[in-house]
């Protein structure tokens, strides 16, 4: 409607009054209109949040609709199932670790066996003076490759025990007892030295370097 056609016929006072009335109906209207729809919007924003909120714990939930909520075990039941079942895989864990313990036990003194036999079968062949010495010195320097038993050499080189010891008493002859007079293997007469049995302890002796531990075994020490 076009107010300015009353104009004439309700003068200027009359329609003044009028078209401020219209138009600050105009007004509220419009800002009524303006809030519904940055209303809606708002509403809208507040929706989408909700349903992305909504999809993120039925995933969470491992559900796929509200619906399956109903499935779902009431929360002090589902704590209880929690603390039954942490109870358990520790109980396992523990006796996981147990066994573990117990097989490499069991291994460990199943290798040291081997090692004892292997090493006493190998120094066995020869008659060396102090046999113990010559034991800790050769046990000193084996590695298992495998289920292989070996003795690493001063240069890094791997190699059966039996050849260690075998190339031990060759190129030491003087840590083996007396075959005979001037053969290999005598020792020098000690007259006029002391004669008392000399010893020292299994630590001592791992604590020399190599060449003071072949020195020690030509002199006859005896461990304790």
């Amino acid at each position: 409607m076009d107010l300015e056609t009353l104009k004439e016929a309700l003068g200027d006072e009359k329609f003044s009054a009028l078209k401020t009335y219209v138009d600050d109906l105009t007004g509220q209207r419009d800002a009524a209109r303006n809030e519904s729809i940055t209303g809606r919007k708002g509403l809208k924003e507040k929706l989408a949040k909700l349903e992305s909120d909504q999809a993120a714990l039925l995933e969470k939930l491992g559900l796929e609709t509200l619906d399956d909520l109903d499935s779902l075990p009431d929360a002090k039941g589902a704590a209880e199932a929690a603390k039954q079942y942490e109870a358990k895989t520790k109980r396992l864990e523990r006796q996981l670790a147990e066994a573990t313990a117990a097989r490499e036990q069991a291994e460990g003194k199943y290798k040291g066996s081997l090692q004892k036999a292997a090493v006493s079968e190998a120094i066995g062949a020869h008659e060396f003076i102090a046999r113990d010495l010559v034991e800790t010195y050769v046990g000193q320097r084996l590695a298992w490759e495998g289920d292989d038993l070996l003795f690493k050499a001063d240069d890094g080189r791997l190699m059966p025990i039996k050849d260690a010891v075998a190339g031990l008493a060759k190129s030491r002859p003087e840590l083996l007892k007396p075959t005979g007079s001037g053969g290999a293997g005598v020792r020098p007469g000690n007259a006029g030295g002391n004669a008392g049995p000399k010893t020292m302890t299994r630590a001592a002796f791992e604590a020399m370097q190599p060449s003071e531990q072949m020195a020690t075994a030509k002199a006859g020490v005896t461990l304790v």
